[in-house]
């Protein structure tokens, strides 16, 4: 009997370690895949120091992956790209009071493919299983998983080359409860096939914001890139060495640029996009640029009986604006437009739509009326108002849900001793190391085995790795 419940627990085990070894959810939330023997379900208290402790780490394990970025490879893109989309697919389930930022996502969504790989698989070998656990027994998943996303964010907005400055950590909150189940969430992901009506409701009716923060959001999507072995759709939102970058290029590229619809990727009648289409674009599968109907819709619309924001599937238009209605965006493309130079008059639709494309234009090239189009006009313009609003749409979307939070250092009795002496998440150009090392592990934030953490880590990683190794072998034979 007790041989049998040896063996049952070994096969399960070794079930586990091949779904997260396959990159699967297994029907698991966040927190079975970054189990962490005594996590707390919430933070009891944090100070600056210590939230500086977190970025640090994961900053640290974003910036030691190659910094090459070509089409076919870029590792720190990729890595950047998934973080926030776990952030983001946590915090977009929120309704009715239930949900937000709880560590705790559909994981059996189709849209959540992909994600156990920088949760714990490893994305280009590297995961946020292995700074967790650094701190799994002092801060909740729920809070760790919104300071990664920070982190990352602070990271490639330091490579960026504008000026404003996004500072998320004066207004982070600390004290998310981490949810072991939620049921709820089921089907809460917005379809990025409904285009706005899926932004409106998830976005605006369910999470509360306006439409200017809804777009400001969107602008996430400046990082990283679409795969179809994760979402279903192909392609990077701008060019590969700016989805590295936190910066407003998506809504550059999303104005500066021509696009096309894009039906049935890879076969799939269900995945329908947009396409590049200026003279501009590259043509290589690996360099392949494009938007989703939940990006373009926000500054696109069409008229007629079968009008509104634009869906891919619906509207056979191209979709570009005259130089003259863009020129803040432009500019910041380094003047290039729609691939080369401004033309204004005759020939710029055929140099932002090719001449063989549909004669429809999605709506007029000198009025966007997307439901956000005034926002994305502006955010392509001026990248500090766009920072401004991702702030206040950044904090609305991450404490969704939770009531009882508390600024740093808001610990009772706890007092904050070296936030002066750590640097901010606030990020300048350029500054794209890694904090000091006295700055990466507080004194105030040491567990029971300080001392031994990072060697800890090492050797609990090498000890999963070589159990799931041969709980595994013992499966199959």
């Amino acid at each position: 009997m007790a041989n049998g419940a040896v063996l049952l627990s070994l096969l399960a085990f070794a079930m586990r370690c091949e779904a997260i070894v396959n990159g699967q959810a297994f029907n698991a939330t966040p927190a079975k895949l970054l189990a962490c023997p005594g996590a707390v379900e919430v933070t009891e208290c944090m100070t600056s120091s210590q939230y500086d402790a977190v970025v640090a780490a994961v900053r640290g394990k974003l910036e030691s992956l190659p910094s090459t970025c070509t089409a076919s490879d870029c590792p720190q893109a990729d890595w950047a790209g998934c973080v926030l989309r776990m952030a983001g697919h946590d915090f977009m389930d929120f309704a009715n009071g239930q949900g937000g930022s709880d560590a705790c996502t559909d994981m059996e969504d189709p849209e959540n493919a992909g994600l156990p790989a920088c949760l714990a698989s490893g994305e280009h070998g590297s995961s946020l299983q292995e700074v967790y656990q650094q701190f799994c027994t002092q801060v909740s998943l729920a809070d760790f998983l919104v300071i990664a996303a920070e982190a990352v964010i602070a990271s490639t907005r330091a490579r960026a080359a504008g000026t404003a400055s996004l500072d998320l950590r004066s207004i982070f909150r600390f004290g998310r409860r981490t949810a072991s189940s939620c049921d709820f969430a089921v089907g809460r992901l917005p379809d990025p096939e409904r285009g706005c009506t899926a932004v409106e409701e998830t976005f605006v009716t369910r999470m509360g914001l306006t439409w200017t923060q809804a777009a400001a959001l969107m602008g996430v999507h400046t990082l990283g890139r679409a795969q179809v072995q994760n979402s279903g759709y192909h392609g990077w939102w701008s060019d590969p060495e700016n989805s590295r970058k936190f910066n407003n290029n998506y809504y550059v590229s999303l104005l500066a640029k021509g696009w096309l619809p894009e039906l049935a990727i890879n076969g799939n009648s269900a995945k329908n996009q947009w396409e590049r289409s200026d003279i501009g674009r590259d043509t290589s599968v690996a360099g392949h640029e494009m938007m989703l109907n939940t990006d373009l819709c926000l500054a696109f619309s069409e008229g007629g009986g079968n009008g509104g924001p634009v869906r891919a599937h619906e509207h056979n238009c191209c979709a570009w604006l005259s130089a003259r209605t863009i020129d803040g965006a432009v500019r910041n493309n380094g003047n290039e437009y729609c691939g080369g130079n401004v033309i204004r008059g005759r020939g710029d639709r055929d140099q932002c739509c090719g001449r063989q494309a549909t004669r429809n234009d999605c709506g007029d090239k000198d009025r966007p009326t997307g439901p956000a189009a005034a926002a994305v006009l502006d955010f392509a313009a001026d990248e500090a108002a766009w920072l401004r609003s991702f702030a206040d749409a950044w904090q609305i979307a991450t404490e969704n849900g939770h009531s009882q939070l508390h600024r740093l250092g808001d610990c009772g009795s706890t007092t904050e001793t070296a936030a002066s002496s750590v640097s901010s998440i606030s990020s300048t150009p350029e500054t794209t190391s890694s904090l000091p090392t006295e700055t990466v592990t507080s004194t105030e934030w040491a567990s029971p085995d300080s001392s031994l953490s990072s060697n800890a880590s090492s050797v609990s990683g090498f000890l999963w790795s070589f159990a799931c190794l041969v709980s595994s072998i013992f499966l199959r034979f």
